[in-house]
């Protein structure tokens, strides 16, 4: 999945800084910040571990050709 959005952004939002969410995580500071890079191509179950450990939840939105929209939690 490329991600669009900027993770270091929400990180900011929520008040932690890299090696907060490396702490977080289990992994090193260096691998946060290749994350957040724009442009990553991160797998969903990456994404949602980030936002979890960042205080958050992930989302997704599906939108049908017809209009409909379906949604869930990962």
């Amino acid at each position: 999945m490329l991600l669009n959005i900027h993770l270091g952004e929400i990180r900011a939002l929520m008040e932690k800084t890299q090696a907060d969410m490396a702490g977080a995580l289990g992994i090193k500071q260096p691998t946060v910040a290749r994350m957040e890079r724009p442009g990553r191509d991160l797998k969903l179950s990456s994404l949602k571990r980030y936002v979890e450990a960042a205080g958050g939840k992930v989302r997704v939105d599906i939108e049908l050709p017809d209009g409909q929209h379906h949604g869930f939690t990962l």
